[in-house]
């Protein structure tokens, strides 16, 4: 008696309805999520762009060759002007011959003048040490060569695919390549957007385009909730410098830092396809943001990645630290049927997060 009163019939059934109608919300909501989910990881299984497999490499046997400049070709020794004999005169009169021949006693024929200027010339020029016999005169740079031809300016789009602090975080990435005046730069940014934009990383490089290729002058990044730093190539002083740290390196030239290393390999690409071999190594030094090593870009092979237009053959290069180092891992995919520009990039740090980028949207200049 004391339940019927307290919950009168009608507002019990009132109760039951609602009760009722939140199990079948619930419900429903469960179904909608799962349905989803899997029509999102059907897509994500329909394409394969962002799905990679990553193999341990061994570390190559090749000893390091870092670039060196295409030597210049000699300027050619310009000829020695050989001055022309002075016109005959008129013949002279017997009795000035013979006077002539009586001031000069046991006159001998001699060489014509031309050829005594050609002899005087190739004493000379044997009285100069040529480079060969001249002890100091440094020995031949050891290293690599290559031709460099950079692709054209451009605006690239990427997907975004990344995975930290335990969460998948899915954002856009954009590229925008420039050249000319034997100039270039690169200024890049990666977010995401929720309710409002949010910046991850932001990264800019520019330089020269020189024998070297692409030689940059200063390297900026910045990090979401860091200071940004600067990585200076002092053409001036010779010197590799960062504004986040004491170390300095020596500037020889060939140098690199982690943007522009990118497009350094793209240019050798165009310009000299035959560096890329399976098992090939292109050596540079790069520098980061506090310090600098060598690092050994290892070509792996052709493979076929799909982008948003479709199948594409792209070269796999990949960069993988030493055994016990807590840098970054770096792989590389670069299409030759789109003009060698980076398709897809993936970085990956040792504790297994990793950052994934695929084109998406490619706009040339």
């Amino acid at each position: 008696m004391t339940e019927t009163k307290a919950f009168p019939s009608s507002r019990r059934w009132r109760i039951v309805a609602l009760i009722v109608c939140t199990i079948l919300l619930h419900v429903l909501a469960i179904h909608w999520g799962a349905a989803s989910f899997n029509a999102a990881k059907a897509d994500d299984q329909a394409s394969t762009s962002m799905n990679v497999t990553l193999v341990q490499l061994e570390q190559p046997k090749q000893p390091v060759s870092l670039p060196v400049a295409a030597k210049q070709k000699p300027p050619k020794p310009r000829p020695t002007p050989v001055p022309k004999a002075p016109p005959p005169t008129e013949e002279p009169t017997s009795s000035i011959v013979e006077t002539s021949s009586a001031l000069v006693p046991d006159a001998q024929p001699g060489p014509a003048l031309g050829e005594t200027a050609a002899a005087a010339a190739l004493a000379a020029d044997a009285s100069t040490p040529s480079p060969a016999a001249d002890k100091t005169t440094p020995k031949t740079e050891q290293g690599t060569q290559y031709q460099f031809d950079p692709p054209p300016s451009a605006d690239l789009e990427y997907d975004v695919h990344a995975f930290f602090d335990n969460l998948d975080w899915h954002g856009t990435s954009t590229q925008i390549w420039k050249t000319g005046d034997n100039r270039y730069s690169v200024d890049g940014e990666v977010y995401v957007r929720m309710f409002a934009k949010i910046t991850f990383l932001t990264y800019s490089s520019q330089g020269d385009l020189n024998e070297f290729g692409v030689s940059p002058e200063i390297y900026t990044e910045k990090k979401r909730n860091r200071p940004a730093t600067n990585t200076h190539f002092n053409r001036e002083r010779n010197l590799v410098s960062f504004s986040s740290s004491t170390i300095t390196y020596p500037r020889v030239g060939g140098e690199q830092d982690r943007a522009s290393i990118i497009w350094q390999l793209a240019a050798i690409g165009r310009g000299d396809a035959s560096k890329f071999a399976p098992g090939a190594v292109i050596d540079m030094f790069v520098a980061g943001v506090r310090d600098g090593e060598v690092w050994r870009m290892q070509i792996i092979g052709k493979e076929e990645i799909r982008l948003s237009d479709g199948a594409h053959q792209a070269w796999h290069v990949v960069r993988q630290p030493r055994p016990g180092s807590y840098d970054q891992r770096l792989d590389i995919w670069l299409t030759p049927d789109k003009q060698w520009y980076p398709a897809r990039l993936r970085f990956t740090e040792t504790n297994g997060d990793y950052l994934e980028m695929s084109l998406s949207n490619l706009k040339t200049r």
